[in-house]
């Protein structure tokens, strides 16, 4: 993989899919868009996705990546991935006692708008320190990742109520090498295997992974890799193709082994 410029062109209203399979959507679209929003399946089986935290982001190793869209302060993420969630009492969006993973947001953050009935605050331990402050002589080398489980009855959220156990329990601390940004194509692009994890322990087989941020696909990548569905949205048409030309090889591979 090669580092890749960001592209310019907006996408269009009510996005444009690149490609969908048995495996896998993915759609050039803005996630805030409600025709974007409303093209999701209702009641699907987890929402794991990195949205732009808000810290005016941008590259300094020779401007290979600009910034991203909506990481400026101007966009309330955590609200708008509540409506990807779906509203109290209703059968949209995601399924009710099904779990949302969302990196670099704390779960005080997210309870509320996401209708989190019971979180959890997880550590994605990279194995190697980033760059952060170079006037600091500690580099950062995790990222928090909140676990929550959404409930659609405020009643039993109140109640502090709502399936927390994922499927395989684990250790709040997940070890993932983190990529190089050039081999990833991507600045902030996690690990398969990190996102492999988070789905294996929160889905079945056949469940719909859904990520509003998709980036170069990652996500995408592992739910097709791990037996599920993918739908995945990114704004940014060079990360699109580049998250289509990903999810591709792995439906090949998940063909390949559903032969075997």
């Amino acid at each position: 993989n090669r580092v890749l410029p960001v592209s310019p062109d907006p996408p269009p209203s009510g996005g444009k899919v690149l490609h969908a399979s048995d495996h896998a959507t993915v759609i050039w679209g803005d996630c805030r868009d409600p025709d974007v929003i409303a093209s999701v399946p209702n009641g699907y089986g987890l929402l794991c996705t990195d949205p732009p935290y808000g810290v005016n982001y941008r590259s300094k190793f020779g401007g290979n990546f600009d910034r991203f869209a909506g990481d400026d302060g101007s966009v309330d993420w955590p609200a708008v991935l509540g409506e990807w969630v779906g509203a109290d009492g209703t059968s949209r969006g995601l399924r009710t006692d099904r779990h949302v993973y969302v990196f670099g947001y704390r779960s005080e953050q997210l309870a509320g708008p996401l209708r989190l009935g019971s979180t959890a605050e997880l550590v994605w331990d990279k194995a190697q320190p980033g760059m952060g402050n170079l006037s600091l002589p500690w580099g950062p080398s995790h990222e928090t990742i909140t676990f929550g489980t959404h409930t659609k009855s405020p009643s039993d959220r109140a109640r502090g109520n709502g399936r927390l156990s994922a499927r395989l329990r684990k250790g709040s601390v997940l070890r993932a090498p983190r990529k190089s940004r050039s081999s990833a194509g991507h600045p902030t692009g996690k690990p398969v295997s990190l996102l492999q994890q988070l789905i294996e322990s929160s889905t079945m087989r056949g469940d719909l992974v859904v990520d509003p941020c998709a980036g170069s696909g990652s996500t995408l990548v592992a739910a097709v890799l791990e037996g599920r569905r993918a739908f995945g949205v990114e704004i940014d048409r060079t990360y699109a193709e580049l998250a289509v030309r990903r999810v591709q090889d792995a439906e090949r591979i998940a063909d390949q082994m559903e032969k075997c």
